[in-house]
């Protein structure tokens, strides 16, 4: 059976693998506790799940909502952290 969202779920898996990699720096530095790295986790699981649970998404979509996260999070950078 070929599998019709891979798109969506590697690309949740890489935002996973981010946000889990930013959360164990995070703990390594003793840096102060912010919930952007759980978000981002939880961004990466829910990308995976929908991967999951909707068997046919056109490819555009699944590139659309694979990429917002990083536009909101170089959006979030850029503008409000000074």
């Amino acid at each position: 059976m070929k599998e019709k969202n891979s798109i969506l779920k590697y690309f949740g898996l890489v935002i996973l693998i981010i946000g889990i990699c930013l959360n164990i720096k995070m703990y390594l530095n003793q840096e102060w506790p912010t919930y952007l790295f759980y978000i981002i986790c939880f961004i990466g699981i829910m990308q995976i799940f929908m991967s999951l649970i909707i068997k046919k998404i056109n490819v555009v979509w699944q590139v659309f909502w694979s990429l917002i996260p990083f536009i909101i999070g170089f959006s979030y950078i850029k503008f409000f952290v000074h």
